[in-house]
């Protein structure tokens, strides 16, 4: 699970008609013990992304800084509207650019110069899209889109990973203020409708009717989102996690926190203070990855926070004193800072050191952190908030939001279309190399490899980028559904209209024969039907991935396969059902209201097989291919020898309970299955190898690459009595 984000450093400051909470009391203009909050936040965030395993639920830093910025954005707009009677949205838009914008930008340009020149290439695009969506503050949509993208599950972080959540600000910052002014706008509709209704002349509003419906109206709000937030979190928690819909609440907890009028004795404000800080240190010490976050549990920070704010500072005695004391406050200034400059510095110095972060290198980290995000505050942040330059119009404002961001998008779309020309150059050449014909090429060299001098070549033909943007290529989905959809895509390779029909169904692993399918149907002249989706192996049971936190995608997999399976059912023409699954990765169940299977992990493959069989056709079941310890292009692209990428055959074949039924059945004497074991063309008696024949296996940690998976057609074929 991926966190950060950055305090809005901007402190609360007060009207005479926007007093809140328990500073009322004394007028107080400034908060201190809000930066105070922030220094807490952001240390739980930092904390949690240096030492993952000892502050295990750091990641609620975040929902701390978003209450924070819902109780200052709210204070400081209710105050303008009460002081002036109104409210300038475009100058209050051009305020958060001035205080955000620059040092963002300033830090996704540097970070991507720095990746350039230490990650591996195989990092570039997957990093470079993240700036751009960065950039444009719309990283969280982007890493939703990637949580449900089973093919990207192999992505490393990147440096611009933590951005997802000041894009959730950022998109608060945008609507909050419209917000508000429409509520108001509805309340002085309603009131001069009522008055005149009346007879009567209206008057303005008050102050206190204006908060009274703020109140009620972001109240209803968060309230929506809680309830939403709970129920996305039971249905696809890395969803709900990322999306702005399932946080607004917390800003909305903020806001009321700003509105609402308390009145506290001094122990009360004692005791509630105290016991918002053990709030928040609690979540952040119990709380997992495996937690279902955010949900109804995030109303532990999110009212730790509350508590805090509306305590107020008080005496030595109260936690505010203690939160407004200038170690806290220094930490809270530079906080937004800290945020952006850490987790760069986090995921950077493993590339340049080649090993994983030591404990004096987490050390170091923290050091440089407060020492570049100080520097940052003050050559960066003030000076570009304060000065004439930025401020003096919020025209300028825009003006630098645009020039900056299209500089940052600008330079990485330049530097990604110089390297995909490269990568295209690569690619053709190796695509030559592929038609040549060479009896050592790909797994023709396993087959002999004292002829070929050796099993892996005498270098990598294919570039180990190209093998990495094959994972999210368009041509891939073209033929395989993704997760969350049911849709059964027609794909047709091989010679359509050809003499015979053969099905490939299954999860990701059967989808990835797709080429050696293509090259065998367009050789002997028959055509392949592709029914492949995303972690969904075709079988009657209910198959479970640990990562699944509800049965939305369960659900959608049965769907799925009741849908091929009556297309299977019905088209006569398709005689042959070639299969295989990642089976190794799923546990098994019986589907709920459905047959009870007595063993589903097996069961439930031989009775999806058993009406097929029963019409005549064919069941051939491929076993599974070896299982890498690593990233196949990352480890090709690291190591000058193509060796130190291969991995004991022992460790690298798992059981797969899909073949082992079907040999089974076979053993039986069942007629119409057969299992299709082709390991010896990705291993040798000891070894598994990363790279066969100066071709890349794998294009990640379990999918056989395009290259490989079509020079495999010819051995798939020896072993598949297919149409000829």
């Amino acid at each position: 699970m991926s966190t950060a984000v950055r305090p809005l450093v901007e402190r609360a400051r007060w009207g005479p008609d926007a007093v809140s909470s328990a500073e009322a009391a004394t007028e107080t203009p400034f908060r201190p013990e809000v930066q105070g909050l922030r220094a807490l936040a952001v240390g739980l965030v930092v904390f949690y992304h240096l030492w993952p395993n000892r502050l295990t639920g750091g990641f609620v830093g975040v929902d701390v800084f978003f209450v924070i910025s819902g109780f200052l954005i709210t204070s400081h707009i209710f105050r303008e509207s009460a002081v002036s009677g109104r409210l300038q949205v475009t100058r209050f838009w051009a305020r958060r650019i001035r205080r955000l914008l620059p040092a963002s930008l300033l830090v996704l340009a540097l970070s991507s110069v720095a990746v350039i020149l230490w990650l591996p290439s195989t990092q570039w695009a997957t990093t470079f899209r993240q700036v751009v969506a960065s950039a444009l503050y719309v990283e969280n949509w982007a890493l939703a889109a990637a949580a449900v993208d089973y093919m990207a599950a192999d992505n490393v972080p990147t440096v611009a990973q933590h951005y997802w959540s000041l894009s959730v600000e950022e998109q608060f910052y945008l609507v909050w203020p419209l917000l508000i002014v429409g509520l108001l706008q509805f309340q002085r509709w309603a009131y001069r409708r009522s008055t005149a209704l009346a007879g009567r002349r209206s008057p303005a509003t008050s102050p206190e009717e204006r908060r009274r419906i703020l109140l009620v109206g972001l109240g209803l709000l968060g309230l929506v989102s809680l309830t939403w937030s709970v129920y996305a979190t039971s249905q696809d928690q890395p969803i709900a996690y990322l999306s702005t819909f399932t946080r607004a609440w917390e800003f909305s907890a903020g806001a009321v926190a700003a509105l609402v009028t308390v009145r506290l004795g001094a122990r009360a404000r004692i005791a509630l203070g105290w016991l918002g800080v053990v709030a928040m240190l609690w979540a952040g010490w119990s709380y997992t990855d495996s937690s279902a976050f955010p949900g109804w549990i995030a109303l532990v920070p999110v009212l730790g926070t509350v508590a805090v704010i509306l305590a107020g500072h008080g005496g030595p005695r109260t936690a505010g004193w203690w939160l407004a004391r200038r170690p806290a406050t220094f930490v809270g200034d530079i906080s937004y800072s800290v945020y952006l400059i850490h987790w760069p510095l986090i995921v950077l110095v493993p590339a340049v050191t080649g090993s994983s972060l030591t404990l004096l290198q987490k050390v170091a980290i923290l050091a440089a952190t407060v020492v570049l995000a100080w520097v940052s505050k003050t050559y960066v942040e003030d000076p570009l908030r304060q000065r004439p330059m930025l401020a003096a119009s919020p025209r300028r404002a825009y003006v630098f939001a645009v020039v900056g961001m299209a500089f940052v998008v600008g330079g990485v779309g330049v530097t990604s279309a110089v390297h995909q020309k490269r990568l295209d150059l690569a690619d053709a050449a190796a695509v030559s190399v592929l038609e040549s014909g060479d009896p050592c090429l790909g797994p023709r060299a396993l087959a002999d490899p004292a002829a070929c001098g050796g099993v892996e070549g005498a270098r990598t033909l294919v570039a180990p980028e190209s093998l990495k943007a094959q994972a999210s290529a368009a041509r891939l989905f073209d033929c395989q559904t993704n997760l969350t959809m049911v849709t059964v895509l027609d794909c047709v390779v091989g010679q359509p209209g050809g003499k015979a029909t053969v099905a490939l169904v299954g999860d990701s692993h059967a989808g990835m024969w797709r080429d050696a399918m293509d090259a065998q149907g367009r050789a002997e002249g028959f055509s392949v039907r592709i029914y492949a989706k995303s972690g969904c192996p075709l079988t009657q049971a209910r198959r479970v991935l640990a990562s699944e936190t509800s049965d939305a995608r369960q659900l959608s997999c049965e769907r799925w396969r009741q849908d091929v399976m009556q297309r299977l059912r019905q088209d006569t023409d398709i005689r042959d059902v070639v299969t295989s699954a990642f089976s190794s990765s799923y546990t098994w169940q019986s589907v709920p209201d459905g047959q009870e299977l007595a063993d589903p992990a097996s069961d439930g493959f031989t009775e999806v097989w058993r009406p097929l069989l029963e019409q005549g056709k064919r069941v051939h079941v491929v076993r599974d291919t070896p299982t890498p310890q690593r990233s196949v292009p990352s480890c090709l692209e690291a190591e000058a020898d193509a060796t130190a990428c291969n991995w004991p055959r022992s460790e690298a074949l798992t059981p797969d309970i899909q073949a082992a039924t079907a040999r089974a059945l076979v053993d039986d004497g069942v007629e119409g299955v057969d299992v299709v074991d082709l390991t010896e063309s990705f291993c040798d008696r000891r070894t598994c190898y990363a790279q066969v024949g100066g071709i890349p296996v794998f294009r990640d940690r379990s999918h056989m690459s395009q290259e490989y998976s079509r020079l495999m057609g010819q051995f798939l074929a020896t072993e598949i009595d297919l149409p000829r």
